[in-house]
C-alpha cells in the first residue's frame, strides 16, 4: 500500500539548506524516473550552489529483493515523480553516501518518517540541517536489510571526507556521489570553466579533483579501498555530479584513480 503523502509537503523538497536558498537552486526541467538497470533508476535533480559553484544534482533509487526502496541522496522531486517511486514499494531507506549530502536527507525524512537514515562517518566536512534520527552509521559492509542486492565499502584515506561507495548487483552499477565528477563547460561561467579545468574535473574525462586529492594523507588505506572498488564486476557507473557511464566504467575509474595507484 502507498504512503498518503501530503502534497504540501512536496514543494519543501526544494532544498531548503543553508546550501540551497532560492537563488542557489536552478529552475530544472520535471525530473524523470529513469531506468539504469534492472531494479535501479536515477532520477536528475536541480543545480545547486557549493562554496560558489553550481553542481548537478543526482538521486538513485533501489528496489531491495525483500519489495523495499533505497534512495540515495534525494533531491526535490514533484508529487507525480514521488507517487511513481512510491509505487515501486515502500520507501524504507533513505542514504547520504557522502558527508556533503546529509542535509538531503530532511525533506525527505519529513515525508517518509518511518525510513530508517543511514549516513556515513561524520567529518568536518558533513552537512546537515537539524537533529534527524540518524538510525545508523555506513560503513566497509552493507547492511543486511539490503546485502543480498548491494556489496558498499567506505572508501578511506581523507579525514575530511569519507564516502560510502555501493556495488548494485543486478544492475553491475558502482554508484558514488562526489569522488568522482564530470563537469561540462557552463555557458556564460569563464572563472567556473576554468577552476573545473584546473581541478581536473571537466568534460569530457572528469576525475577526482585536485582539492580532494590533496586531502589523502593515508595514501595506503586509500589503495586498500580502490583495490577493493575495482574488485567489482561493475560495467556501469552513476554519479551525482556529470553524466552516468553505462558501459567500460572500470576502464573508466581506473583512470580517474591513476594517480594513487603509483
Amino acid at each position: 500500500m502507498k504512503p498518503n503523502i501530503d502534497q504540501s509537503k512536496i514543494l519543501e523538497l526544494k532544498t531548503e539548506s543553508k546550501l540551497a536558498r532560492k537563488d542557489d537552486v536552478e529552475t530544472f526541467p520535471m525530473p524523470e524516473l529513469q531506468a539504469f538497470g534492472k531494479n535501479i533508476w536515477i532520477i536528475d535533480g536541480p543545480k545547486v550552489r557549493d562554496m560558489g559553484i553550481m553542481f548537478t544534482t543526482r538521486m538513485m533509487i533501489a528496489k531491495l529483493a525483500n519489495g523495499s526502496i533505497l534512495v540515495n541522496s534525494p533531491v526535490p522531486v514533484p508529487f507525480d515523480t514521488l507517487n511513481r517511486i512510491t509505487e515501486l514499494g515502500p520507501v524504507k531507506y533513505l542514504v547520504a553516501a557522502t558527508p556533503r549530502h546529509v542535509w538531503r536527507l530532511d525533506s525527505w525524512h519529513t515525508l517518509f518518517p518511518e525510513a530508517q537514515l543511514w549516513v556515513p562517518r561524520p567529518t568536518p566536512f558533513t552537512l546537515k540541517k537539524g537533529n534527524l534520527p540518524i538510525t545508523g552509521i555506513l560503513r566497509d559492509s552493507p547492511n543486511q536489510a539490503w546485502a543480498d542486492d548491494f556489496d558498499q565499502l567506505a572508501f578511506k584515506g581523507n579525514p575530511l571526507i569519507e564516502e560510502i561507495m555501493f556495488y548494485h548487483k543486478d544492475s553491475q552499477s558502482v554508484i558514488l556521489d562526489d569522488l568522482i565528477q564530470i563537469h561540462p563547460p557552463m555557458k556564460g561561467q569563464p572563472f567556473h570553466n576554468v577552476l573545473f579545468k584546473l581541478e581536473g574535473v571537466e568534460s569530457p574525462h572528469g576525475g577526482v579533483g585536485l582539492d580532494l586529492k590533496l586531502t589523502f594523507t593515508h595514501r595506503k588505506l586509500a589503495r586498500q579501498s580502490l583495490e577493493k572498488l575495482l574488485s567489482w564486476d561493475f560495467d556501469k557507473l552513476i554519479i551525482a555530479h556529470g553524466p552516468c557511464i553505462e558501459k567500460d566504467a572500470k576502464q573508466f575509474v581506473k583512470q580517474a584513480f591513476h594517480w594513487l595507484m603509483h
